[in-house]
């Protein structure tokens, strides 16, 4: 029905919040589509042909909306397109992991703007006050860096190391109640929060960014400090009952004794972890990477052993999950096939035959950053997976 037939002054608010809603339906197809032609947008927002052109014009002159005049044929005349402005609107990511702070700002073409900054942890360090005050002072160290309207920052993602359920609260670090530590990140910042582990987070900028991407079944594995694992189960993030699905290095392996940090014996974390691995050399992981490259034998030695019940315990994964790809990423990721050589050897001597020919290995190739590009998909994850989400960048 025409709007012309329906429209009386009783109903212009509804009509506003009608037409507001419409806006914010074509900034989300924009933004996950890029670049559109109108019959394209009525098409996808069931409008008819004059409402979108108004909305179009409205959007463009609020400075949502770029005209970029025809695009590429597809036969006949080549369409008009119009695409978002990159720098309407911000979305702040934040990765707090155990030895550094990642902040950046991503644009609406997902490019973190001027890049990633990154700053010392002190998450280890200090009390959950002190964290959250350092951790403010570098998110406006970063704004004032950037010369960013904070107006402009729609929205926030966080990662973080450790427990955390599916309401946002965590149970390892920043371990607050009534309220968590969520609803306290969001009245810090103003805007709407969301934060996940750090695993999670990683999986998600795998299978949008990195090596898995589109690929229907990954298994991510972050190995740093500690040890994570992400899920992407039929191209979803899998969570579990609670949230805390994923919880791979505190999976018990055969033949180890040593107690673990979470108070168990015998964890997959008490051997190849890159906490566990710098407590036998008694040097940073990146100095026994290096020593091992120079051929230094018991590098190399500590490096396979870690490599090799790493992928004693993916076996089991395997066998479980039948996944197309298992991705290991993280801190590791430097030590190349001195790390990936023995997890596949355990692979191949673990696992069926049948599977794991069906499951390819690699290394994430993005590196120790897969978390900070991971916040910004969990953001998008609220905004669009859930159609009756009441977030929006508009």
């Amino acid at each position: 029905m025409n709007d012309s037939n329906t429209i009386n002054k009783g109903s212009l608010p509804g009509l506003k919040e009608k037409r507001y809603l419409q806006k914010k339906a074509i900034i989300g197809f924009l933004y996950r589509m890029g670049e559109l032609s109108k019959p394209e947008i009525c098409r996808l927002t069931n409008v008819t042909t004059p409402t979108v052109s108004r909305m179009i014009e409205e959007l463009i002159e609020e400075g949502w909306v770029i005209d970029r005049g025809c695009g590429n044929s597809i036969g006949g005349k080549r369409p008009h397109v119009f695409s978002l402005n990159p720098d309407a609107a911000y979305i702040l990511g934040v990765d707090i992991g155990r030895e550094y702070l990642r902040v950046a700002i991503f644009n609406l073409k997902n490019e973190p703007i001027e890049g990633i900054l990154e700053y010392p942890s002190i998450l280890e360090e200090q009390d959950d006050e002190a964290t959250l005050r350092y951790v403010r002072e570098k998110i406006d160290e970063t704004i004032g860096h950037l010369n960013i309207d904070r107006a402009k920052i729609k929205m926030a993602g966080f990662a973080l190391p450790g427990l955390i359920d599916r309401e946002g609260t965590s149970y390892t670090y920043l371990t607050y109640e009534q309220p968590g530590i969520k609803s306290i990140l969001e009245e810090m910042l103003q805007i709407p929060v969301f934060i996940d582990n750090d695993s999670n987070v990683m999986a998600m900028a795998e299978h949008t960014f990195g090596v898995a991407k589109d690929v229907n079944n990954v298994l991510c594995i972050s190995v740093n400090e500690c040890i994570g694992l992400g899920m992407i189960l039929n191209s979803k993030l899998y969570r579990g009952g609670i949230g805390m699905a994923g919880e791979f290095g505190h999976i018990r392996i055969s033949g180890l004794e040593a107690p673990c940090h979470c108070g168990k014996i015998g964890c997959l974390e008490t051997v190849s972890s890159g906490r566990a691995i710098e407590k036998v050399a008694g040097k940073p992981l990146q100095d026994i990477i290096e020593a091992a490259r120079k051929d230094d034998i018991s590098a190399i030695d500590l490096l396979h052993r870690a490599g090799e019940k790493l992928g004693e315990g993916i076996a089991t994964m395997v066998h479980l999950f039948n996944p197309d790809m298992v991705v290991i990423g993280g801190e590791i990721v430097q030590a190349g096939d001195l790390m990936l050589v023995p997890v596949q050897q355990a692979i191949n001597k673990y696992a069926l035959a049948r599977m794991r020919g069906h499951c390819e290995l690699k290394m994430s190739n993005l590196g120790v950053y897969s978390a900070i590009l991971g916040t910004l998909m969990m953001v998008m994850e609220h905004l669009y997976d859930d159609t009756e989400c009441g977030y929006s960048l508009y």
